[in-house]
This record gives structure tokens, sequence and C-alpha cells, in this order.
């Protein structure tokens, strides 16, 4: 397993023993290093069973993979992201940036979003990319992702995973 798949893997539990949070990751290749990025900012500074689990992940990856550095930051800290690689958000995540979700139509076997999607959570589902066309789903155990549109307008190659 790549460092890159041991951190995504790992962040996809993370969000679902803190469902109120929000994760991006990035890896930045000037630097050699792995960013994740944990908001609200009261969990991250605050929040006892996060710090711990912080702590024991930097442990558990620099024993895996001792050549490689990984960094956990918050959205107030000096250093930004610059191209976010993977992105989750937890069912409960509330964010003060958000004042609606994208338009979404759910019907009984059928779930449609209208709009360009930044990340959202619907029920067991969920899509964190950005869309510029309808997206229509018709199996609920279905996790979309992929990247932003790039300035081409090309859109690339979406991962389904049930």
């Amino acid at each position: 397993m790549t460092p890159i798949e041991y951190i995504i893997s790992e962040l996809k539990q993370f969000i679902l023993e803190f469902p109120k949070t929000r994760v991006r990751y990035e890896y930045d290749e000037n630097s050699e290093t792995h960013f994740v990025e944990v908001v609200p900012n009261e969990v991250y500074h605050l929040d006892s069973q996060y710090i711990n689990w912080e702590s024991e992940m930097f442990d558990r990856f620099t024993d895996l993979y001792p050549d490689q550095n990984i960094c956990f930051i918050s959205d107030d800290a000096l250093v930004g992201l610059d191209k976010i690689d993977f992105e989750l958000f937890g069912r409960e995540f509330v964010s003060s940036f958000y004042t609606s979700l994208p338009e979404c139509v759910i019907a009984e076997d059928l779930i449609e979003v209208n709009s360009n999607v930044q990340g959202i959570t619907i029920g067991p589902i969920a899509i964190s990319s950005n869309f510029n066309s309808v997206v229509s789903l018709t199996n609920f155990n279905l996790r979309i992702t992929g990247k932003s549109v790039d300035q081409t307008g090309s859109q690339p190659p979406i991962t389904l995973a049930a």
C-alpha cells in the first residue's frame, strides 16, 4: 500500500469516527509532505479524542513510512492547501461558508444532484467533486469521488465504488 492509499484509508475511517468534521488531503511535492487539513477548528484544537487520534495516526504513519512526512493542519494554519487531492465530509459536518446545499431531488430509488457540487453527503452517498451537469444515481450505496472540472471544461473520470 502506498503512503497516499494508506492516508486515504485512514481518513475514510476517521470521518466515520468524527462525523462533524471535514478532512482534506494534499501531497506537496515541493516539500515532500502529506498534508491533512481537519475542520472545524474546535475539533482540531480542543477535542481530546481527535488529538489522540492525530498522535496515533502520526505514529502509525511514520512507523510504516519512515522516509515520508505528514503534517496535520486546520484552516487557520499559516500554510494552506493549494491543490486538494482528496476531500471527505462527515455526515454531520456543518460549514459556516455554505448557506445551503446544492439542489437535490431524492425519489424512492433515484437521487439527482444539480449545480456545481463542492461536497455533500446524502444518506450513505458522498459526492465530493465539482460537476457541471446532472448526476443521477440509482443505487443508494454508491460513493462518487473525483476532481474538479478543469479550466478547459473537461471532466476527469469519476470513480464509482460500492
